[in-house]
């Protein structure tokens, strides 16, 4: 290898750090005596030792670390490895690879567009806590309407704080996934999202029964219902993974499109292999609107009796199959 060579602390196949070795030897570890500092627990205080032979090679030494050293092709522990162009080494948890000055690096990728960066929406405190704010006073206004019962104040102040509890639970784990994949929380970003995907899951019953209601779509509601929290699962997932993983959007767009008809299909698999179960609930809307919202003709006496009676037909018909 050349005279100066580079050690790369990778992560995944991306190089989180780079090291410009000049003078030998080195020492790596965990150690701040060390030259080159690893934060991983699973590394000794001091790990390897890098120094030149006498023939002008590179050799990486073992100096008795705990947990051991290990080369990545083909896999073997080792105590004492000369080092050539592209060598990976793994220290605890931590991939090392070694590369020389003389590495040739592919051509520059083009820009789409030639702007200053900016950060992203949702990084935003203010969208973070404008998208709390919604969700929490959703939470109210639905507890508040769907009650019969006398106000109850403790529990509309629970309406408010669970939607605070999720969303804060839920931006942790998956900050600590962000953490452990891109070495960055991301905090607000993943609590913003989970934000706003709770608050489409509290304003979708709402909007379905206004439309339903409105046009008359008594027939469709079911499927634009499922439609709707299928895409607001998917809108959620994709961008909460993208502060996780590395890949391009298309990829990304992909792999979630996929897992969400995954769990569409898995949702509509009773129905559709014809296996439902018979309800024995009454489903009903529990907030009443304004006669002036509808906008086709209601059904008249005689159609909800016809109606009626063809539904009778199918429940005989049941219970003669049970």
């Amino acid at each position: 290898m050349d005279e100066v060579i580079f050690l790369e602390v990778l992560e995944g196949d991306a190089v989180h750090v780079r090291h410009r070795l000049e003078h030998f030897p080195i020492t790596v570890g965990r150690g701040y005596t060390n030259d080159v500092i690893l934060d991983d627990p699973k590394v000794s205080p001091v790990h390897l030792r890098i120094e030149r032979t006498e023939d002008g090679g590179v050799v990486v030494r073992d100096l008795g670390s705990l947990n051991g050293s290990f080369r990545m092709e083909p896999w073997a522990r080792l105590a004492e490895m000369v080092l050539t162009q592209d060598a990976r080494v793994m220290v605890g948890d931590t991939v090392l690879r070694f590369r020389g000055r003389g590495y040739a690096v592919p051509e520059a990728l083009a820009a789409e567009a030639p702007v200053g960066p900016r950060q992203r929406l949702f990084e935003r405190p203010q969208t973070f806590l404008a998208a709390l704010g919604a969700a929490m006073l959703a939470s109210l206004i639905s507890s508040y309407l769907t009650s019969y019962d006398k106000t109850d104040w403790g529990e509309l102040l629970f309406s408010m704080l669970l939607p605070t509890a999720l969303a804060l639970v839920w931006a942790g784990v998956w900050s600590i996934a962000s953490r452990i994949a891109r070495r960055q929380f991301h905090f607000r970003a993943h609590g913003a999202i989970g934000s706003l995907v709770m608050l489409g899951f509290m304003c979708i019953p709402g909007f379905m029964m206004i439309l339903s209601f409105t046009l008359g779509w008594e027939a469709t509601h079911q499927l634009l219902g499922l439609t709707l929290y299928l895409a607001l699962v998917g809108w959620g997932l994709f961008w909460h993974l993208r502060y996780v993983t590395r890949w391009a959007s298309r990829r990304l767009g992909v792999m979630v499109s996929a897992i969400v008809l995954g769990f569409a299909t898995l949702i509509q698999a009773q129905e559709l292999l014809g296996n439902e179960d018979f309800s024995t609930s009454l489903e009903f809307p529990r907030s009443l609107l304004p006669a002036s919202f509808r906008l086709v003709p209601a059904s008249s006496v005689d159609e909800f009796f016809q109606e009626s009676g063809e539904l009778q037909k199918q429940v005989d018909e049941l219970a003669k199959d049970k």
